[in-house]
């Protein structure tokens, strides 16, 4: 019999720890998005990554495109959203590789430097 209980308290304590470690959904998207976007980093940005990753994760992708559709244009619903991104562990790898982004465009599209700059820098201040 405590034997039995040791074993309950256990993998409740378990459940407990993987429940608290569990993500949203939403940061779930930021991973996904991260990844895509270092794939893409990856194959000299050709498109490739993006379009085998869409096809393998379809039901995933469609499920982050009702997230950011609810969350909407307003300012106020933006910024909920940016700042429960912030919550997520992988949030600063999503930074890093969307600068890596930016700098690939203002490599390509250099009448665009200076507006890349700024988000740049905006990006890296939040």
């Amino acid at each position: 019999m405590k034997n039995l209980k040791l074993i309950a308290l256990l993998g409740l304590g378990f459940m407990t720890i993987q429940s608290c470690s569990k993500e949203s959904e939403l940061c779930q998207c930021t991973d996904m998005a991260t990844e895509i976007l270092k794939g893409e980093r990856e194959k000299n940005y050709d498109g490739t990554f993006q379009k085998k990753y869409s096809e393998d994760h379809k039901a995933e992708e469609e499920k982050c495109k009702k997230i950011y559709e609810k969350m909407g244009t307003d300012k106020a619903s933006m910024e909920k959203t940016r700042k429960e991104m912030k919550e997520c562990s992988g949030y600063d790898a999503f930074v890093d590789e969307s600068v890596k982004q930016l700098e690939n465009f203002k490599k390509q599209m250099p009448s665009m430097s200076k507006e890349i700059d700024e988000s740049i820098k905006q990006m890296r201040e939040e």
